[in-house]
C-alpha cells in the first residue's frame, strides 16, 4: 500500500495506491512556501484528502530538512484532533515500511538513498527508528484524565480544580506522609523525570492512547502532563487553537525551540528573536480571525463583580494571616517585585500553567512592577478601588461604547490609579497567589477576570472597545453586562507569525482568499490558492433559488422573514424536496430565533406533519446533550432506510464540526443568508476598526463573513470524490454578483448559468433528475484525466503540467516582448512612460 514520488528534490511518502490532481497540486504549493519560508492561504475542496497531503509532505520534508522544527497542528475539536493523528499513523507507518524494506534491498547510487540516510537523523527521528517519530496530542484535563474520581467528573471547571488540589507543590510537599491526598498518577510522572526517563518510545499518540499509558501498570503516570513534557520532544504536537492563539493558556514556552528529550528542562526563545523553524498549520481555519478575538475579549456582569469584592476581602484575610504566621514569604516576594518582572514571574510551575497573563508574549518584557503595587496590603486595596468602579461604571440605563483611552483616563480621574499601573495587575495578583499558595483557584476566578479585563485596558491604547450592555439578553431583562471586545484579530496572530517560520492556514472554505492575509495582518505570503476539485462526473448540483412558483420572492431579511408567502414558499420547497431526495437531508436556518419562528408557523400550516410524512423530523437545540442525541437518532433513521430531515442553524455546532457524508446528507437546504446581527455594537465598532484600519467597507466585510458561513454549511455534504448531493441556496440575494463571488471556486465550477435564478419547483425537478442521474452505475476512469490518479498516470500528470507550466511562461515571455519593444521606441523617440497609453 502506498507509493513515493518526487516534487523537486523531495521525496514524498503516500500512503495510498492512487492520489488526486488536487492533492498533487495542493503539495506541490504548500512545498513552494516552506521553501521561501513563508506564510500561505490554502483552500482545498472538502472530501478530498487536505490533512493527509499536509502530513505527507511536511513530514517528508522534516525528514529531507533536518533543520526544520516541529510541525504544530492546529485543529479545533478534540474528534477532528483523533482523526488527524490516526490519518499520521497511516503515513508514518507507510514510511517506516518502505525505510526499512529499502535498509534491506539498498538502491545503489540513487539520490532517494542518499537523502533518507542524511534525513533519518534530524527533526526529532533518531537514525535507529527507521523513518518513525514521535507525535502526541494534547487536550485539556477532562479529556485526558485518568484518576479513578477525577476522571468522573463532567465540569471542565470542576475537573480542573480537583488536579490542582492534588498536584500543587505545597499540597505534595504536605502530603509526603498521606498517599491518598495526592494523585499517584502525577507522582510516577514526577518519578520519571527525576529519573530522566523519556516516557514513551518514538510513535505516533492520540489521546485515547496516552490515557491507556497511563492506566498500564508499567507507565501509570499523568497523561495529561506527560503529554505537555513530551510536546518539547515531539516532531509533530497536534492540538487545539487556544493553546497557539491564547495567551491565557498559551503553550508558546514549551512549543519554542529544537525537539529535546522530557528529561531536560525546555529552553524556549524570547520573543522578538529570530523565526524558529517550525510549521504552525490551522486547518478549519475559516473562522480563525472570530478565535483571534474571542481569546482577547474578557466578558463582566454585577455578579462577577460582587463575587470580586468577596475574593478581595478573602484575599486581605489571608495576607493577615500569613504575616503573622509567616512574614518572610511576603518579604520574599517584595524582593523578588523590586529586581523586576523577570525575577517576579520565577514562580511555581502549577500557578504560572493556571494563570497565564492575557498580555501577548512579550509585550511585559524588561518592565520593573511599579512600587504603588509591590506590597500585597497596596495592590488589594487597588483592585477594591478598580472593582467599585466598575461597579458604578456598569450602572448605566441604556447602551453605550467607548474606546480604552477614555476608560482609562476616567480610571485615573476617578480612581487615582496611574494607567501604567494597570498592565501590570494580572502578573502581579498571579504574584499573589503563588505567595499565598491559594489551594482552590477557581475560587478566584472573578477577580482574575477582573485583573484581566484592567491589564488588557492598560496594556493596548488601540484595537479594543469598551462596551456597557444593559439588556444583554432581551429588553426589560436588566442585568448589565461590561464586555472589553478585541476588534483587532491580528493582535492574537502576530506573536505566532513572528515566532515561527510558516504560518499555514488552510480549509475546505477559505474563500475569499485575499481577506484573511489583510484581517490577519499577515505578512510575507507565499501562496494564496483555491484549487479546483477534479471528478468524471457532475457530482455536485449547486442551485440558487429566488422565488416561488407565484413569483413571490424568498428572503430571510429583515423587512421579508416574516411574510406569510416567504414562509409557504420555503415550506413548499422542503416539502416537495423530501419526497424527491433519498436518506438524509439538512436545512440550516440564519439563526435559533428564525428557526423557530419558521418551524412554529410551519406547524400551524401542516407543513411539519405533510414532511413526516415522508421523512422524520429532528432539531438542533441550544443544548448540546440534546443536539448529540438528536443527531444520533437522524443517522439511526437515514441507516434503516426512513430518511429524515435535520433542522439546523448555521453558525451552531452542527454548521462547523458535524459531517453529513453519504447518504447522510444528500441535500442541503441554507434558508437565507446567514448574516451577523448588525446592530450589534460589538459588531458594529469591529466594521468601524476595519474600515479605518484597513478600509474594508462594511459591507464588504458583512457579505464575507456570511458567504463564509453559507460555504461552510453547503461543505457539509461532500465528503470524498465518490460522495454526490444537492446543494440549493434559497434567497433571492445569492443571485447577485457580490454574493456569489464569494462562494469557493471548487462549488462555482459546478453552477450552470440556468440555475442561478429559479424557482423552487423548477429547482426541485432539477434536483430529482440529479440525483435520479446520480444513483446509476459508474465505472472510473483511468490515466490522464481521471478523477484518482495511479503512480503511473501521476507520471503523466506530472509531465503534462510541466508542459502546461512551460508553455505558459513562453507566452507570459512572447507577450512582454513587444512591450519592450514599444517602450524601447518611446525612450528613443523622447516619450515618458505616462504618456504610452494615450499614444496607443
Amino acid at each position: 500500500m502506498g507509493f513515493t514520488f518526487y516534487i523537486e528534490d523531495l521525496r514524498v511518502f503516500f500512503p495510498y495506491d492512487s492520489i488526486y490532481p488536487e492533492q498533487y497540486r495542493y503539495m506541490c504549493e504548500l512545498k513552494r512556501a516552506l521553501d521561501a519560508k513563508g506564510n500561505c492561504v490554502l483552500e482545498m475542496p472538502t472530501g478530498t484528502g487536505k490533512t493527509v497531503s499536509l502530513f505527507s509532505l511536511i513530514t517528508s520534508y522534516q525528514l529531507l530538512h533536518p533543520q526544520v522544527g516541529r510541525l504544530i497542528y492546529c485543529t479545533r475539536t478534540v474528534p477532528e484532533m483523533s482523526k488527524a493523528l490516526e490519518e499520521l499513523k497511516t503515513v508514518i507507518s507507510f514510511r517506516m515500511e518502505t525505510l526499512s524494506r529499502e535498509a534491506v534491498v539498498p538502491v545503489a547510487g540513487t539520490e532517494v538513498g542518499a537523502s533518507t540516510t542524511k534525513a533519518v537523523g534530524g527533526a526529532g527521528v533518531d537514525a535507529l527508528t527507521g523513518g518513525n517519530i514521535l507525535a502526541v496530542g494534547l487536550s485539556a484535563r477532562r479529556n485526558m484524565c485518568v484518576h479513578p474520581e477525577v476522571s468522573k467528573e463532567g465540569d471542565k471547571e470542576r475537573v480542573d480544580e480537583m488536579c490542582r488540589q492534588m498536584t500543587a507543590p505545597w499540597v505534595r510537599e504536605q502530603a509526603k506522609d498521606r498517599k491518598s491526598a495526592v494523585c499517584q498518577h502525577y507522582e510516577r510522572y514526577e518519578q520519571s523525570l527525576s529519573q530522566q526517563s523519556q516516557l514513551l518510545e518514538s510513535g505516533i499518540y492520540t489521546i485515547e492512547d496516552l490515557r491507556a499509558k497511563g492506566l498500564e501498570s508499567g507507565c501509570g503516570w499523568c497523561p495529561y502532563f506527560a503529554a505537555r513534557r513530551l510536546i518539547q520532544a515531539a516532531s509533530v504536537v497536534v492540538l487545539n487553537y487556544q493553546y497557539v492563539l491564547d495567551p491565557k493558556v498559551s503553550l508558546a514556552s514549551q512549543l519554542g525551540g529544537a525537539p529535546m528529550l522530557p528529561g531536560g528542562k525546555p529552553t524556549g526563545t524570547q520573543a522578538g528573536g529570530e523565526a524558529e523553524p517550525s510549521i504552525v498549520v490551522f486547518d478549519e481555519a475559516h473562522n480563525i480571525d472570530d478565535v483571534c478575538i474571542e481569546a482577547l475579549s474578557v466578558k463582566l456582569n454585577r455578579q462577577k463583580l460582587d463575587q470580586s469584592s468577596g475574593n478581595l476581602t478573602k484575599l486581605s484575610n489571608e495576607v493577615e494571616r500569613l504575616k503573622k504566621e509567616d512574614a518572610s514569604r511576603l518579604q520574599e516576594e517584595y524582593k523578588r517585585l523590586v529586581q523586576g518582572l523577570q525575577q517576579a514571574g520565577q514562580i511555581d510551575a502549577d500557578i504560572a500553567d493556571r494563570l497565564q497573563s492575557p498580555v501577548l508574549p512579550g509585550d511585559l518584557v524588561n518592565e520593573a512592577i511599579p512600587g504603588n503595587i509591590r506590597r500585597a496590603e497596596h495592590f488589594i486595596s487597588l483592585l477594591r478601588r478598580l472593582v467599585n468602579f466598575l461597579k458604578r461604571y456598569l450602572h448605566v440605563d441604556r447602551a453605550q461604547s467607548e474606546g480604552p483611552l477614555s476608560v482609562v483616563h476616567k480610571l485615573e480621574e476617578d480612581v487615582g490609579v496611574d494607567g501604567k499601573s494597570l498592565k501590570f495587575c494580572h502578573e502581579r495578583l498571579r504574584s499573589l497567589l503563588n505567595t499565598l499558595r491559594v489551594p482552590s483557584l477557581e475560587e478566584f476566578t472573578p477577580v482574575t477576570r477582573v485583573a484581566d479585563f484592567v491589564t488588557l485596558l492598560g496594556m493596548y491604547a488601540q484595537g479594543f472597545t469598551i462596551i456597557v450592555d444593559p439588556y444583554p439578553e432581551a429588553e426589560g431583562m436588566y442585568d448589565p453586562m461590561l464586555l472589553l471586545s478585541c476588534l483587532d484579530a491580528s493582535l492574537a496572530i502576530r506573536p505566532v507569525l513572528k515566532r515561527y517560520q510558516s504560518v499555514v492556514l488552510t480549509s475546505g472554505t477559505i474563500s475569499p482568499l485575499e481577506m484573511y492575509p489583510k484581517i490577519l495582518g499577515m505578512t510575507n505570503v507565499v501562496v494564496t490558492e483555491s484549487f479546483s476539485i477534479t471528478m468524471e462526473r457532475k457530482c455536485l448540483c449547486p442551485l440558487i433559488v429566488t422565488h416561488g412558483p407565484d413569483q413571490v420572492p424568498v428572503s430571510s431579511r429583515f423587512s421579508l422573514r416574516e411574510d406569510p408567502g416567504v414562509v409557504n414558499n420555503y415550506g413548499n420547497l422542503l416539502e416537495r424536496l423530501v419526497q424527491v431526495v433519498p436518506d438524509g437531508m439538512v436545512c440550516f436556518f440564519t439563526s435559533y430565533r428564525y428557526l423557530e419562528q419558521v418551524v412554529e408557523k410551519w406547524y400551524e400550516t401542516g407543513v411539519i406533519a405533510r414532511i413526516l410524512q415522508h421523512k422524520l423530523v429532528f432539531i438542533e437545540t441550544k443544548d448540546v446533550v440534546a443536539t448529540t442525541y438528536a443527531l444520533n437518532l437522524y443517522r439511526q433513521a437515514c441507516d434503516s432506510g426512513h430518511g429524515a430531515v435535520f433542522l439546523s442553524v448555521a453558525r451552531g455546532k452542527v454548521a462547523e464540526g458535524i459531517d453529513f457524508d453519504r447518504h447522510y446528507g444528500r441535500c442541503v437546504v441554507l434558508l437565507g443568508v446567514p448574516f451577523q446581527y448588525t446592530l450589534s455594537r460589538q459588531l458594529r465598532a469591529r466594521l468601524e476598526f476595519l474600515r479605518e484600519q484597513y478600509q474594508i467597507r462594511e459591507a464588504e466585510f458583512l457579505n464575507f463573513d456570511a458567504m463564509r458561513q453559507a460555504s461552510q454549511c453547503l461543505g457539509r455534504v461532500i465528503r470524498s470524490k465518490r460522495d454526490y448531493g444537492v446543494m440549493i441556496l434559497a434567497d433571492q440575494r445569492y443571485a447577485r454578483q457580490d454574493k456569489r463571488s464569494k462562494i469557493p471556486d471548487w462549488i462555482k465550477a459546478f453552477m450552470e448559468p440556468g440555475h442561478l435564478v429559479m424557482a423552487t419547483d423548477v429547482a426541485v425537478e432539477t434536483a430529482r433528475n440529479f440525483l435520479l442521474r446520480m444513483s446509476q452505475p459508474h465505472v472510473e476512469q483511468s490515466g490522464l484525466g481521471a478523477s484518482v490518479l495511479s503512480p503511473a498516470a501521476l507520471e503523466e500528470f506530472r509531465e503534462h503540467e510541466a508542459a502546461a507550466a512551460a508553455t505558459a511562461t513562453a507566452g507570459a515571455a512572447a507577450e512582454q516582448t513587444p512591450a519592450k519593444r514599444r517602450k524601447a521606441s518611446a525612450e528613443t523617440s523622447g516619450l515618458s512612460d505616462g504618456v504610452l497609453p494615450m499614444v496607443d
